[in-house]
């Protein structure tokens, strides 16, 4: 049996989502991506500039509408003995220069443009989900770790008050042990609180309703695995910002041979002809009918665009600049997002081998050692307390890493959608092939 596609695992999410507000659907990762990219609203608007610049192609390079010209003369006013001409022309502008091609030219640029402009904003809306998605689990992951500590407390708190009962405990316990139970619990609300904000601003990125219901399916360590596997991978980096920078400096240098051009506007041609009526005598009224010829060629003589070509070539100059300016930046940023990657990595990796285990085998001490007699409550209190402490200081390792894996993704450009071809562009004004 086949696997369905990513687009109809989409789809179906999208109609889970949409149908019912009881169901909550698991959305893992790359599903909250998938959706994101299908059913996001300003992705969906941005994507209309396409559209608008194949208009521009459409309507780049034509020669204006011919003109037909209309002149009649009588002597009506003088005499009215019949004499007159009646004169029709067509008319029709065409250039002397290379402006239609250059026309197009710097419209087909302005498709390529607008295509890696949305591709770009698809690229900052990943990094955007992924950040969400991390960050409420990440809140979710400390609202379970202060929920446990909570429940800890909330035992030494029965505990303390057996003891207290029965003489053997001090008040100072009891105090100690129902303040750490609210100060947890407080720090589970707080964790709650930040959860629901993240996947509200998730629904929002994923084009779905407050009301929707959503869950997530993919923990924030199997969240950090599948970013760690995709920075591993040999996949080519594609920044759509930089593609979007050369195209820009490309389509200057075409409008300063566009300005260049414009100094010669056209030659504009045009058929007359003309009907002529004349008094002749002794014969009366005579008819001569004409047919002629009408050139009109501009004379570059004043405006010679001389300050809009330097104008075209300062703004070229500097789309070029901006271009290396961009090629420098984007290096860097992979550079720091590389590096902060690893360090987080390396901290995360530390405490994994050094302090988890000695955490661990530090609760299993002071827990026997509570129960035999020899650690007094108050010890066992804030022994826990601390470790539910680095408890929630190691989500934030985590968080840290996956933010910094993202960024690094995002950097690069290294996503799966980045690789994605772009959509295919129909040349308009195609030539017709001459048959040999």
């Amino acid at each position: 049996m086949k696997q369905p596609s990513k687009f109809w695992k989409t789809a179906a999410i999208l109609c889970v989502l949409s149908a019912s507000h009881g169901a909550a659907a698991d959305l893992s990762l790359q599903d909250a991506v998938n959706t994101a990219l299908m059913n996001n609203r300003d992705l969906a608007a941005a994507r209309h500039i396409v559209g608008q610049a194949h208009g521009r192609l459409r309507q780049a390079g034509l020669l204006p509408n011919p003109e037909v010209e209309f002149n009649g003369y009588g002597d009506f006013i003088s005499g009215s003995e019949g004499e007159g001409a009646f004169v029709i022309g067509l008319h029709q502008w065409f250039p002397l220069t290379a402006r239609l091609g250059l026309a197009r030219q710097v419209a087909r640029v302005d498709v390529a443009m607008a295509l890696r402009e949305v591709r770009n904003r698809e690229r900052l809306l990943i990094a955007e989900v992924q950040k969400l998605y991390a960050r409420a689990q990440a809140a979710r992951r400390r609202e379970q770790s202060s929920a446990q500590a909570r429940g800890d407390s909330s035992d030494l708190v029965s505990l303390a008050g057996e003891r207290l009962a029965s003489g053997q405990g001090s008040l100072a316990e009891s105090a100690l042990a129902r303040v750490d139970e609210q100060r947890w619990g407080n720090a589970a609300n707080i964790a709650a609180t930040e959860a629901d904000k993240y996947l509200l601003e998730l629904k929002t990125a994923l084009g779905l309703a407050a009301a929707a219901s959503l869950s997530l399916s993919q923990s924030l360590e199997s969240v950090v695995g599948e970013l760690r596997e995709q920075a591993r991978s040999e996949r080519l980096s594609c920044r759509p910002d930089m593609e979007l920078a050369m195209l820009a400096a490309d389509k200057s240098s075409a409008e300063v041979a566009l300005a260049k051009a414009g100094a010669w506007e056209g030659v504009r041609l045009g058929i007359e002809y003309m009907q002529d009526r004349s008094l002749d005598q002794p014969g009366g009224i005579s008819t001569g009918d004409f047919l002629g010829v009408k050139v009109t060629l501009p004379l570059p003589v004043w405006d010679r665009k001389e300050g809009e070509t330097q104008e075209r070539q300062a703004a070229a100059e500097a789309k070029a600049a901006q271009s290396r300016a961009l090629e420098l930046e984007v290096a860097n940023t992979i550079a720091v997002a590389r590096q902060q990657a690893a360090l987080f990595e390396k901290q995360w990796a530390r405490y994994r081998e050094t302090t988890e285990p000695l955490v661990d085998v530090g609760s299993r001490e002071i827990s026997q050692g509570f129960s035999e007699g020899r650690v007094d409550a108050r010890d066992l209190l804030m022994v826990r307390a601390q470790n539910a402490s680095l408890r929630v200081e190691s989500t934030a390792m985590l968080e840290n890493l996956a933010l910094a894996l993202i960024d690094l993704e995002a950097a690069a450009g290294s996503h799966p959608a980045m690789s994605a071809p772009y959509l295919e562009v129909v040349p308009l004004h195609r030539k017709k092939k001459t048959k040999s």
